[in-house]
């Protein structure tokens, strides 16, 4: 027999025979609680978490190595981190440069320097307008953000083509 409790709960499902030694569990936890037939606790096994919410990306080995090897300049990397840090679903970034400037005590131009070394090394591609902002796209082959990265990778390389890029070039990553 099974039942799952709040990790708040457990005091009160506890059996009578446990009282004297109750199990401190955290609180912000689920739990599955094991019974035999007459109801007492065997044991608590914390549930995992079926998701990782929005704060995860997923990254790539052989890109970072990659990139480290892609002499960036102390701002493009500073940018870079940054850009990862503030990756949407789908791998989308619409940050302004004005705002990544702010958090990174960095001049815009510098900033603005930066991007354009990312996008000429295709780690991001610029990508449609949102209003007077430019927005990007982290290559899919660098990171991922997102429930199908086939589709990312699509999406990335259709920009790519729009823009007369070379599509191969946004695959270098994984020779």
């Amino acid at each position: 027999m099974s039942g799952f409790v709040n990790g708040e709960n457990l005091e009160n499902s506890i059996g009578d025979e446990l009282k004297e030694k109750p199990i401190v569990l955290p609180k912000n936890k689920k739990y599955l609680v094991v019974t035999n037939d007459e109801g007492n606790v065997k044991g608590y096994f914390p549930l995992k978490s079926k998701s990782l919410g929005r704060d995860w990306i997923a990254l790539y080995q052989k890109a970072i190595s990659a990139i480290a090897d892609a002499k960036l300049s102390y701002e493009e990397y500073r940018v870079f981190l940054k850009l990862l840090s503030k990756v949407d679903f789908e791998n989308y970034l619409t940050i302004s440069q004005t705002k990544i400037a702010e958090e990174l005590d960095m001049y815009r131009s510098n900033v603005a320097r930066a991007i354009k070394g990312l996008t000429e090394k295709n780690i991001i591609v610029e990508g449609p307008r949102a209003g007077l902002h430019k927005t990007y796209c982290l290559n899919p082959y660098v990171a991922h953000k997102g429930a199908n990265r086939k589709e990312s990778i699509i999406d990335f390389e259709d920009e790519l083509s729009k823009q007369g890029k070379n599509i191969i070039d946004a695959s270098r990553y994984f020779d």
